[in-house]
């Protein structure tokens, strides 16, 4: 059901455009207001309480779903839930507009939309690799999580990494403290996912990269991703016109994604997942 549940979410993801109520964003506002009117998100508040913040809604669905024992609803609603965690609507919209203005030479809103994406930013990181991290941050974790704890696993990624944001545009006095978490969190899924990269790309220039990071409690999950990334699949970075580079890394990105779904088919085959 993982397995199916997976290739349907992406399916529908890529082929549609979701509507508000199927956007994680909608519900984390939401979710957000209701502890800001009980003051939960005070400036005096602990890590413990932010920490229960994010627990509690997935250790709830975790709940739910076990006590349904009902396989065909367990399937319907982790499915649900995968397709408001997955994705971020407005980032693709920003690609295809940076692509579409990239064809017919304008070099302006090729710029404009490619600050939509997050480019340029403190990490240095090229165009691409911009885009690798997007990838990585709304599908490829989203979607190891999933795998590894069903639709809980798929909430407390996305509920961590969008308090992370809250806490940040806040200049919250936890900001900091919240991003140990969001890295921690993000350990296991940032090493499968270029473990994967390694597979697809140019895995004897990659691997180096990836063992002088396996172990690292420090590197952040972005260098992490977008320096296997760029080894695994070098392109020399032009223009901001340009679309050599970045087309290449969505291609990289993609590929990937290919693999971990193959990967899932062959534990759901072996009894490991269902």
């Amino acid at each position: 059901m993982t397995l199916i549940s997976l290739l349907l979410v992406l399916a529908l993801e890529r082929a549609t455009s979701k509507t508000t109520y199927w956007r994680s964003d909608f519900y984390f506002d939401r979710y957000l207001a209701w502890l800001q009117r009980r003051d939960i998100l005070a400036a005096g508040v602990s890590l413990q309480t932010l920490l229960a913040v994010v627990l509690v809604p997935a250790i709830l669905i975790w709940l739910v779903l076990y006590q349904l024992d009902a396989m065909f609803m367990t399937f319907l609603v982790n499915t649900a839930v995968l397709m408001v965690c997955v994705g971020c609507p407005r980032l693709r919209e920003s690609y295809r507009g940076y692509l579409q203005a990239a064809s017919r030479g304008d070099t302006e809103a090729a710029v404009l939309y490619a600050e939509q994406l997050g480019y340029p930013c403190e990490s240095q990181n090229s165009f691409g690799q911009c885009l690798v991290w997007i990838n990585y941050r709304h599908y490829a974790a989203v979607a190891i999580w999933f795998v590894l704890l069903g639709a809980a696993g798929a909430l407390l990624y996305v509920l961590t990494v969008s308090m992370g944001h809250y806490l940040h545009q806040q200049k919250h006095p936890l900001s900091d403290s919240w991003q140990k978490v969001v890295t921690l969190i993000d350990w296991i899924p940032a090493r499968v996912h270029t473990l994967g990269l390694l597979v697809v790309g140019h895995f004897s220039r990659a691997l180096t990269v990836w063992l002088d990071y396996l172990g690292s409690t420090e590197v952040t999950a972005r260098k992490l991703v977008t320096e296997v990334a760029k080894a695994a699949e070098y392109v020399e970075p032009e223009g901001i016109e340009c679309t050599q580079e970045p087309c290449t890394m969505v291609r990289l990105v993609k590929r990937n994604m290919m693999a971990l779904l193959v990967l899932v088919a062959l534990l759901t085959l072996s009894g490991v997942i269902n």
